[in-house]
């Protein structure tokens, strides 16, 4: 009992010589917390009246973030938890208040508590004080409890846990130090050192040209990157929570952080000499691995940052010799403060040299053999892979339901939308490729790609493509170990043989198409649609399972030949049960596109699904001369420079101009070589030789020209307002007779068909 009232007794007396702290305190929290509030309250008294529900609602939110998610507040807890340490403790960095405080008959453990307890208790008071009036001031103003809620004491906990850990960190930088500024630029340390080492490791894998970044890997650096810095973890914390989600395990463990921080600062206080008073360092033995932790990242960074700017081993030596020479002077500068020690040690820093500039041209040259690893094909169990992104329009995810507040009426409804997966994930759980034997061969010629690039030549006789992919390769092995790499891979004749094996393969096409998995009993639902016209399938239980298992097969057995002979001639859907609900949901189905998510091909070789389609009243039109009735192509984006030997009539007449041809010997020379613009996004590997920079819109005749609004009132992009198609044209369907004819030779003149 005696003391626990010495220690209040000693806080009292401890504040008494900081008042100025409590003060500063105060006042930083009464201006980035009361007085806003006052200000937002006084406006949303006078002003809401005046404003639809709208307005008022985001009026109420304004006063609210205020009690919250207060970005001017967190600022002063920063400020405050190196203010209450610095003032508590500086008297340690002087050797005549050390001698006065330890001459008191008075335990070390009482004295650090009595000074350690008001950095946290009077700065949370205050604190706490502003809260509940500016709450108070909240709800005289009538912005509602309902809107209030517990966010006030939630943030107040939150920001209370986190300011005792930052605080107990400046706590630990002044015991480990005889020197404030040297105390500070600890404290820096603590806080920005751990998220800058995550981000070199990160910049140092970028060197390795088949790393891949996975999602789990880059949850691995964010989590780094919290949990190696109190401020970044106070960051993420204060995210969290504004995004509405509470979590006490985060508070229990940021808590139990501080705590033992709190042990490890009383005992260097226990043991601190008291001549380590004016000196940088308080622990002699401290200094060289906190100058080794510091030195050599620092010259890694300088090597990367020279080398960015000029991509040579020279040049990367250099900035990581030089990195390594300026913080380790600065180092021992400060830790002697002395100019004269600036080469003190030099065995530390011709250690911290080498190892940096080992580290660096490992990297650089890969002598960890990263980028040449390739895995032995009988310890490979599967492999996903995907190749050069081209059927990125395939929809990953599902439907995400959340309850908002109808900003007109008040009122809480569900509100849908499409929450987006990533495709690469997809494949990586999915797909199974148990052609090892193309795989290796992918693999070996990314190696070989990458040999090169290191080299920075070009090796004309290995590499005779013009076309390149960037492919990522997923290898399982069999004792379950999951190696990532990516390649830029040469497309010549027998990397396109590799590239069909594997695409025509089933195992690829059901860890690529998420239709190819699914059940007939989770679809509910099916739809056709050609042209942007959607055409909703009146089908029972059996015929909608009977034609989604035709389209299964038939899209499993789709070819790499086929793609690049056919292009698709419509789309169809499967809806499941959770997609179908949330589509029933909306209320406004134009705007929302969830009617649209989740289309695949229909090409002309799908015969027995385009006969069940038939069967079910679908109809579609084939592009031919009966069914076109004009074709409108706008000549633009032409080089004038270059068409100096064109007549100037011909350019008057031309260039800059829609012209739209209704002739029918125009039509019949013109359809051949169009391709409806959606469906050549479908399939890239269609072989054609597309007009760019050209734009055709395609009217249908009046029978087959309802190019308009489906089920969902869905009008897609590639229908203008006049109801005409967005065609491409197909140069190869063409003759040069026709080329000139209708002007496209302007654009091969240009230079535009590359």
């Amino acid at each position: 009992m005696t003391s626990k009232s010495l220690c209040f007794r000693l806080m009292r007396e401890d504040l008494k010589r900081r008042v100025w702290t409590i003060a500063l305190t105060f006042l930083g929290f009464i201006f980035t917390i009361l007085v806003p509030t006052a200000i937002k309250c006084s406006e949303f008294m006078e002003e809401s009246a005046a404003w639809n529900y709208s307005v008022r609602q985001r009026m109420a939110a304004n006063v609210v973030e205020l009690l919250g998610a207060n970005g001017m507040a967190v600022c002063v807890l920063l400020a405050a938890g190196v203010l209450w340490a610095v003032s508590g403790f500086h008297y340690l960095h002087n050797s005549k208040k050390v001698d006065f405080y330890h001459s008191i008959p008075v335990k070390r453990r009482t004295l650090f508590l009595s000074v350690y307890l008001d950095g946290i208790l009077v700065p949370g008071l205050i604190y706490l004080l502003m809260q509940v009036l500016s709450t108070a001031l909240a709800v005289h103003a009538k912005v509602g409890i309902n809107h209030i809620g517990m966010i006030p004491v939630q943030f107040y906990v939150l920001n209370m846990v986190y300011y005792s850990m930052l605080y107990t960190t400046a706590v630990l930088a002044m015991m480990m130090t005889g020197n404030v500024v040297i105390a500070l630029l600890g404290d820096l340390v603590f806080w920005a050192y751990g998220p800058a080492v995550a981000a070199l490791r990160y910049l140092y894998y970028q060197w390795f040209h088949t790393f891949y970044e996975t999602e789990e890997g880059l949850l691995n650096f964010s989590r780094m990157v919290r949990y190696s810095s109190p401020f970044a973890d106070y960051m993420y914390a204060l995210q969290i929570l504004a995004e509405g989600e509470w979590r006490v395990v985060d508070l229990i463990g940021a808590a139990a952080v501080t705590a033992a921080l709190a042990v490890l600062a009383f005992s260097l206080y226990k043991i601190r000499p008291s001549e380590a008073a004016r000196k940088a360092m308080a622990f002699p033995k401290t200094e060289m691995p906190i100058k080794v932790l510091l030195t050599i990242p620092t010259a890694l960074a300088f090597g990367m940052f020279f080398q960015a700017i000029r991509d040579k081993a020279f040049w990367l030596v250099f900035g990581t010799v030089f990195g390594a020479l300026l913080i380790h002077c600065m180092m021992e500068i400060i830790y002697h403060f002395d100019f004269r020690k600036l080469f003190h040690n030099r065995v530390h820093l011709g250690l911290c040299m080498a190892v940096a500039v080992l580290l660096s041209l490992a990297g650089y040259y890969d002598w960890y053999g990263y980028d040449s690893w390739l895995p032995d094909p009988a310890k490979v169990s599967d492999a996903a892979v995907i190749m050069g992104y081209q059927d990125n329009w395939v929809t990953y995810g599902g439907p995400r339901k959340d309850t908002v507040t109808d900003l007109d009426t008040g009122e809480e409804r569900d509100y849908y939308s499409w929450m987006y997966g990533s495709g690469d994930q997809y494949a990586f759980e999915h797909m199974k490729v148990k052609d090892i034997y193309s795989v290796m061969e992918a693999a070996k010629k990314g190696v070989r790609a990458c040999e090169v690039k290191r080299k920075n030549a070009y090796d004309s006789v290995a590499f005779e493509a013009e076309e390149w992919e960037r492919w990522v390769i997923c290898f399982r092995m069999n004792n379950g170990k999951v190696v990532y790499r990516t390649y830029s891979i040469p497309m010549d004749e027998e990397m396109t043989a590799v590239r069909d094996t594997i695409h025509d393969s089933v195992e690829y096409k059901q860890g690529l198409y998420p239709i190819l998995t699914q059940t007939a009993s989770d679809t509910v639902k099916a739809s056709f649609q050609q042209y942007d016209k959607q055409q909703p399938l009146d089908l029972d239980y059996e015929q909608l399972t009977r034609l989604l298992n035709v389209y299964q097969k038939e899209f499993e057995g789709l070819t790499m030949d086929t793609r690049r002979k056919e292009l698709p001639m419509g789309t169809i859907q499967f809806m499941t049960r959770e997609h179908y609900e949330a589509c029933s949901q909306e209320k406004d189905k134009r705007y929302y596109g969830m009617w649209n998510r989740c289309y695949y091909p229909v090409y002309p070789s799908f015969t027995r699904t385009l006969e069940l389609l038939k069967e079910a009243g679908a109809t579609w039109t084939e592009i031919r001369e009966d069914t076109v009735s004009s074709i409108a192509i706008y000549y633009d984006n032409i080089d004038y420079g270059a068409l100096q030997s064109v007549p100037a009539q011909e350019m008057e007449e031309v260039v800059g101009k829609e012209l739209v041809y209704e002739e029918s010997e125009d039509i019949k020379e013109l359809v051949p070589a169009l391709a409806f613009q959606d469906y050549f996004n479908y399939n890239s590997f269609y072989e054609a030789d597309m007009v760019n920079y050209l734009n055709v819109a395609v009217t249908l005749t009046e029978e087959d020209g309802e190019n308009g609004a489906g089920e969902a009132g869905y009008r897609g992009e590639d229908v203008t307002r006049d109801g005409s198609l967005r065609f491409c044209l197909d140069k190869s369907k063409l003759s040069e007779e026709e080329m000139k004819k209708y002007h496209f030779d302007l654009y091969e003149m240009c230079g535009l068909y590359d």
